[in-house]
């Protein structure tokens, strides 16, 4: 083999290695947020873990008191004879809720439920969907706080369903679903294509320690994305004031979420780096 041949399969080798390395992490960075928001969002297990501390929030259980009451009052079907004292008695049993045994259930249960309303219709190309919330579970509390004060058993409706009038998001979650899909085989990918661009490059440890560098720049960019989105999604929900403490209150939560995503990140690029610095010094040993 001449030596020009030898240079340009050398110069080959390492193109289609840089080719291969940076379009894994390409899909690296991808498949990062993908797969976040399958088990955060679109997976309903995730989403009550991630929003479950909303349910604390003494900001945000001003808003859904509210929200609450305004429903409770709706549903509930009292006796004629209470309607002067109504408004008042539901509206102390419903800041009463919170130190309810049964709340943290329950606003599990609304969580559930609403999840649920809200990504069947956004699956449904028939209907326009919008973000709902199914307080049931909470309304069942207040009745039976209720009942509790006035001496009576009052009737708990089955499903209190309330439109957060949110069709800006609602037209996201197909959208969102779709590509957060996509995230556990993108990530198959982008570990094939790397281990691939590994195997083709010439000098291989120096790839290794390269990869992993360009690992720490995926999550790098992750950092300075994720206030961004936070900034965006928070935004995005407008209408009603509890729907925009939802957002961003939901927002801040996703983002503290995302950081332990960000830290794994940063701690396998380190030890691919230190993997291929490792691999570098038994080879320099080896030649010596």
């Amino acid at each position: 083999m001449s030596e020009n041949s030898r240079v340009l399969g050398w110069f080959m080798r390492t193109l289609t290695s840089v080719f291969l390395v940076v379009l894994a992490l390409l899909l690296a960075a991808v498949a990062g947020p993908a797969i976040w928001m399958q088990h955060n969002v679109v997976a309903q297990a995730g989403f009550v873990e991630l929003a479950g501390p909303l349910g604390s929030n003494e900001a945000f259980q001003e808003g859904l008191s509210a929200m609450a009451t305004s429903q409770a009052t709706a549903s509930l079907d009292l006796p004629p004879q209470l309607n002067n004292i109504a408004a008042a008695v539901i509206n102390s049993a419903a800041r009463s809720i919170y130190t309810d045994p049964g709340y943290a259930q329950a606003w599990k249960d609304t969580l559930k439920r609403s999840h649920k309303l809200t990504f069947d219709a956004a699956g449904n190309k028939d209907i326009q969907g919008d973000v709902l919330v199914d307080i049931a579970p909470l309304v069942g509390l207040i009745s039976a706080n209720v009942g509790k004060d006035i001496g009576i058993t009052v009737p708990t409706p089955k499903d209190v369903v309330v439109s957060l009038d949110q069709p800006k998001v609602a037209q996201l979650l197909p959208k969102l679903t779709m590509v957060a899909g996509w995230g556990g085989w993108l990530a198959f990918i982008a570990v094939d294509l790397l281990i691939l661009g590994i195997v083709v490059a010439r000098r291989r440890a120096v790839t290794v320690v390269l990869a992993g560098l360009g690992l720490a720049v995926v999550a790098l960019l992750w950092v300075a994305g994720s206030g961004f989105v936070e900034t965006i999604l928070a935004e995005l929900v407008v209408g009603p004031e509890v729907a925009q403490q939802f957002g961003q209150e939901l927002s801040v939560l996703a983002r503290q979420s995302w950081q332990g995503g960000i830290t794994l990140t940063f701690v396998t690029a380190a030890v691919v780096a230190v993997a291929g610095v490792g691999a570098l010094i038994v080879k320099g040993r080896r030649t010596t």
